[in-house]
């Protein structure tokens, strides 16, 4: 166990690196990276993934590609894989590794019970970033084999972090020494791109993320189809892309963060469609940008948003129904209380303080 307050050795792994994970990662990794720790980051290479990592993350974080990461589920590659994220973390000898997302989270902690002896002085940690058991396109039998995977795994002597209260919900559960630390968002970076135009195309929606199942592209599709007068935006890709067939809706495919920013500030309304979530950095984002901001009721969502800083809803009459509230109530604020509640409750310095301190025991 490392004394406390000195630098550690800390690597991080995770089998997809983009989307909100990159955001998590990027931030936690070149933060701890000032304060004279030794990071280490390995990663699976996906389509969202910059081609700009190098420029991303701080000089200090030393980053290692794992060729053998996919996401799919494939016994020679992830045992390949297995053999790629053991001999780092053998070589790097580290104080601390944490696995990020089930796929990582699964490898990793198989690395540490077949490495007991050899890892003893090592501390394994695990943030799921939506468990693979809330899958809502997946079969009851497939969650309840997910659930029981998490379960074994959970006793293998690493600590489960959640990412916010609805995953520390169903961590506990799992695991009763799960821990959770809230994600955040850099105030100081979202607030660099605000102009004068931001918010003020009151008829745009726009929302941010792959499209897969979890996102959920046919109720989207539903909501725009409903309002052939507004127009959706939709910035990302993914293997649903076809699901998005309403006119008025337009598909950017992948953009980087400060694209993304860029592109975001003039439009007033946020949407996400999701079936389940961690706890989404994409709404923080909106959130601190002030959006009036409209998402599924779903675990993730529901402990962010509530009455007073956005609209919750799960079909597309639930959806219009919160969208007449703001029409009869042209002084509703909630995106300004939305801005105030990032900011007391999803700052930067919490999360990295959060996350030092569990580190350090």
């Amino acid at each position: 166990m490392p004394r406390e307050k000195e630098k550690l050795k800390i690597m991080y792994v995770v089998e997809s690196l983009g989307g909100g994970v990159l955001s998590y990662l990027l931030l936690l990794c070149n933060e701890l990276a000032k304060k004279g720790n030794d990071i280490t980051l390995l990663y699976g290479v996906r389509k969202q993934t910059p081609n700009n990592l190098r420029e991303l993350f701080d000089n200090r974080v030393n980053l290692i590609e794992v060729n053998n990461f996919q996401r799919a589920v494939s016994p020679s590659a992830d045992y390949r894989a297995y053999c790629e994220v053991k001999q780092q973390i053998m070589d790097v000898k580290p104080d601390i590794v944490h696995l990020n997302s089930s796929k990582a989270g699964a490898i990793g902690r198989m690395i540490k019970l077949f490495n007991s002896r050899s890892l003893k002085n090592t501390q394994f940690f695990y943030t799921p970033h939506g468990y693979s058991f809330l899958m809502g396109n997946e079969s009851p039998v497939k969650r309840n084999i997910y659930y029981a995977i998490e379960a074994i795994l959970s006793k293998l002597n690493t600590t489960t972090i959640a990412c916010g209260i609805g995953e520390y919900k169903y961590a506990k559960k799992i695991d009763k020494d799960s821990k959770y630390v809230n994600n955040c968002v850099d105030l100081d970076y979202i607030d660099s791109f605000v102009n004068s135009d931001s918010n003020t195309k009151t008829d745009v929606f726009y929302t941010v993320g792959r499209i897969n199942e979890q996102k959920n592209p046919k109720l989207f599709n539903q909501i725009a189809l409903r309002h052939p007068e507004w127009q959706f935006i939709w910035i990302g890709d993914g293997p649903m892309r076809d699901e998005l067939s309403a006119s008025n809706i337009k598909v950017t495919g992948w953009l980087t963060n400060q694209e993304v920013m860029r592109n975001i500030q003039e439009y007033a309304n946020f949407i996400l469609t999701s079936k389940w979530e961690g706890l989404p950095i994409v709404l923080l984002e909106a959130m601190a940008l002030r959006k009036k901001c409209f998402v599924t009721d779903v675990s993730g969502n529901s402990e962010v948003i509530n009455d007073t800083n956005g609209f919750k809803f799960n079909t597309v009459d639930e959806f219009d129904k919160q969208y007449a509230s703001i029409k009869k109530d042209e002084n509703l604020c909630k995106g300004v209380m939305a801005r105030k509640d990032v900011e007391c409750l999803y700052s930067k310095d919490s999360f990295v303080q959060g996350y030092s301190r569990i580190y350090e025991g």
